[in-house]
């Protein structure tokens, strides 16, 4: 694929994500421009050196145990959940309390297939001593309007940078701590972006994010998954596990 038109591809996809994030596309597209003028002035130079030519980190698709759950997310892609999460529900009893509020700007909505700690859809005690989400987003584009699943070409420092960006522009009233990690990944065969960043949280928790963004031709996958830093122990392993049995289910 020639880079320009993977440069085109790439744009689309992020502006998609903008749009679900609550109306940023014009603020990251100037921010994007300003980037550029700044890259072009040198500003970025210290950041070429680190995050040139970043090798994908590869790994195999996860066989989960046989008590995870497998989702299958609008034909497009399955998915598969440990049981210590639950799928959000419109009548559940906290659903109904946050109907109308948004979740870090992530509105509450059929768009959404979300997933939060077991227990918290009845509001049970031990369901709020911790803290996690699963954020599921699908888009259908025209075909070829985004990279194919096997598609990879080194990130631009531009590109770093309006994920960044982004990543801080999703985290709203929530400060990032440090400066968002962006890389390509690779499960089995199919590339994805990760970013990766801690925020600071509700009453002066951490929590762990990570972003990930997957293509497939007239197809854009978007997964977030998150959790309180505090609770490492609960959340890590199964959430690094989540990702990687993530599965396109017509590969194009």
């Amino acid at each position: 694929m020639k880079r320009h038109n993977y440069n085109i591809a790439i744009a689309i996809a992020i502006s998609c994500i903008l749009f679900l994030i609550n109306g940023y596309h014009n603020y990251i597209k100037d921010q994007r421009k300003e980037n550029l003028e700044k890259y072009k002035a040198g500003y970025y130079d210290n950041v070429t050196v680190k995050n040139k030519n970043i090798v994908p980190n590869t790994t195999k698709n996860y066989v989960p145990p046989k008590n995870w759950t497998k989702y299958i997310i609008a034909n497009a892609f399955s998915i598969s959940v440990p049981p210590t999460v639950e799928l959000r529900q419109s009548n559940d009893l906290y659903t109904k309390d946050i109907k109308k509020l948004s979740w870090h700007g992530h509105k509450i909505n059929s768009n959404n297939v979300v997933f939060q700690q077991k227990g918290l859809s009845v509001n049970t005690p031990e369901a709020h001593q911790t803290y996690c989400r699963i954020i599921i987003d699908i888009q259908k584009g025209s075909l070829g309007e985004y990279p194919k699943f096997s598609d990879y070409e080194d990130l631009t420092i531009e590109d770093i940078h309006t994920f960044q960006e982004l990543a801080k522009q999703n985290s709203y009233e929530y400060k990032i701590l440090g400066q968002p990690e962006v890389r390509w990944i690779k499960i089995e065969d199919t590339y994805g972006i990760e970013v990766e960043y801690v925020r600071n949280g509700a009453n002066n928790s951490r929590t762990h994010v990570c972003n990930y963004y997957f293509f497939n031709d007239n197809l854009f996958a978007t997964i977030i998954l998150s959790y309180r830093q505090d609770d490492i122990r609960k959340w890590e392993t199964d959430f690094s596990n989540i990702i990687k049995t993530f599965k396109w289910n017509n590969k194009k």
